[in-house]
């Protein structure tokens, strides 16, 4: 097996991002050696969220309470009236756990469990995000095709109410000049009439 040589280590260590140190004092304050602020933790929710890696120190001891402090955001968020609370039932698996024989592998299995729901969560989201920029482009392609069919529909229409007007020929004619189909409605009217005064003779 080949040693890494001290370069080697140097650049690995130099590559690995250092965890931000918060102390936490007496009086409940978190200061944030990194920013050299003090935060609250809404500020150490917020560093979780966006995956920030932290541990947090007691400022007189140097003893590691990180474990303490996300112990503590869990437990007021499980007393809000939110949607998201662990089932009662996994608390009490997990209490029944403490003293299992097997209770060294759920730490492990957990970390597994909730780093695939993660990781299948961010696939869900991408696919979900590729389906709305592909169903915008759609509606926008769909609308643009729709309103050229409406003004298509519009210049037809247009274009009937055009031929409906009557032309400069047709408004030249006398109305009063006859055509050949009111003559011969006149003349059947007359023979009607000749015939209706024979018979009162």
């Amino acid at each position: 097996m080949v040693k890494p040589n001290s370069d080697t280590k140097k650049k690995s260590d130099a590559a690995t991002p250092e965890a931000i140190v918060i102390k936490k004092y007496a009086n409940r304050r978190l200061y944030n050696t990194d920013s050299s602020k003090y935060i609250v933790q809404q500020d150490v929710i917020d560093m979780i969220n966006s995956g920030v890696s932290f541990s947090v120190e007691d400022a007189k001891t140097g003893e590691d309470i990180t474990r303490a402090i996300l112990n503590q955001i869990i437990f007021e968020q499980e007393t809000q009236d939110t949607d998201f609370l662990l089932p009662l039932e996994f608390q009490k698996q997990l209490i029944r756990m403490y003293n299992d024989t097997y209770s060294h592998m759920i730490p492990d299995f957990l970390t597994q469990s909730i780093t695939y729901f993660a990781q299948e969560r961010s696939q869900m989201t991408k696919v979900w995000q590729e389906m709305m920029a592909q169903n915008t482009d759609s509606f926008v392609k769909y609308s643009q095709k729709l309103a050229l069919q409406n003004m298509d529909m519009f210049r037809k229409t247009w274009d009937v109410f055009d031929m409906m007007k009557p032309t400069q020929e047709t408004e030249k004619t006398p109305k009063s000049e006859p055509t050949d189909g009111l003559d011969k409605i006149q003349e059947q009217i007359d023979a009607l009439q000749s015939q209706l005064q024979s018979m009162k003779r």
